[in-house]
C-alpha cells in the first residue's frame, strides 16, 4: 500500500517517520522532478518520497492534460529502480476535480501523530495550490518544500504567499527546476530530441504511445 514505510536501518529506529509527497501533473515526469525530489529527500531527511500523479487539478481542464493512465505509467517507469521513491495512484482513482489538500490529509491520517509530512512541488505550483485549495490546504497541514525555477524572483514570489504559510515553507534554490514538461511536449511535437531530459524508459514510452504529437 502507498503508506507502507520502507524498512528502517538501526540508525533510523529512533527517528519519527518523515515522508515526502511529490505532487504534480507529470505530463511528462522528467529529470528535473527526480532531482528536486532527491534534493528534498536529502535536505529534509525523508525516509521516502511518494510521487502522486494529479488526476485533474481544479485549475486545469481534463482536456489540457494527457490521460492520467499515461502520465502515471511514466511516473512508475521513472521511479521503478529507485528504492526511496514510490508511485501512488491515489489521485488517479478519484473523481474530478482532485485537490492536493485531500491527498495530504489522507497521508496524515495514515501516518498518525508520530510522523511528519512534507509536500514537494515547484514554487510557482505552490502558489496555485494555496490559491485554489484554500478550504483544504491550511497553514500547518504539512511542511511545504518548494523548488525555484531559474531566473525566478524568490523574494517577489514570497510576497505573494500568505504570511501565515511562510513559517511552513522551505524553498529549495538548488537544484533549480530547470526542465519543463511544456518544453518537452513541444520538442516531441517538433520532432526534436528529448534525450537527457527524461529517463530513458519514459522517453521510450512517449514514442511508443505517440504522445505529444498533436
Amino acid at each position: 500500500m502507498d503508506t507502507k514505510p520502507l524498512p528502517r536501518r538501526n540508525s533510523e529506529l529512533t527517528l519519527p517517520q518523515r515522508i515526502g509527497i511529490m505532487g504534480g501533473s507529470f505530463d511528462p515526469i522528467h529529470i528535473g522532478h527526480l532531482k528536486v525530489a532527491e534534493a528534498a529527500r536529502t535536505a529534509m531527511k525523508l525516509q521516502k518520497v511518494i510521487f502522486v500523479t494529479a488526476h485533474c487539478p481544479p485549475h486545469k481542464s481534463p482536456e489540457q492534460l494527457t490521460p492520467v493512465q499515461h502520465r502515471h505509467a511514466m511516473v512508475e517507469l521513472a521511479v521503478r529502480d529507485m528504492p526511496r521513491f514510490e508511485p501512488s495512484r491515489i489521485e488517479a482513482e478519484r473523481s474530478c476535480p482532485t485537490y492536493a489538500g485531500d491527498t495530504i490529509r489522507h497521508y496524515k491520517e495514515a501516518m498518525g501523530n508520530d510522523g511528519e509530512l512534507f509536500f514537494i512541488t515547484g514554487l510557482d505550483a505552490l502558489l496555485t495550490i494555496i490559491n485554489w485549495d484554500q478550504s483544504r490546504t491550511n497553514p500547518g497541514i504539512c511542511r511545504f518544500v518548494a523548488a525555484a525555477r531559474p531566473g525566478c524572483d524568490i523574494e517577489t514570489i514570497k510576497k505573494s504567499i500568505p504570511c501565515e504559510f511562510l513559517p511552513h515553507i522551505t524553498i529549495l534554490e538548488e537544484p533549480y527546476l530547470s526542465i519543463s514538461s511544456t518544453d518537452i511536449r513541444l520538442r516531441v511535437k517538433e520532432q526534436k530530441s528529448i534525450e537527457g531530459m527524461v529517463p530513458d524508459a519514459v522517453r521510450q514510452y512517449i514514442y511508443s504511445n505517440n504522445l505529444y504529437l498533436n
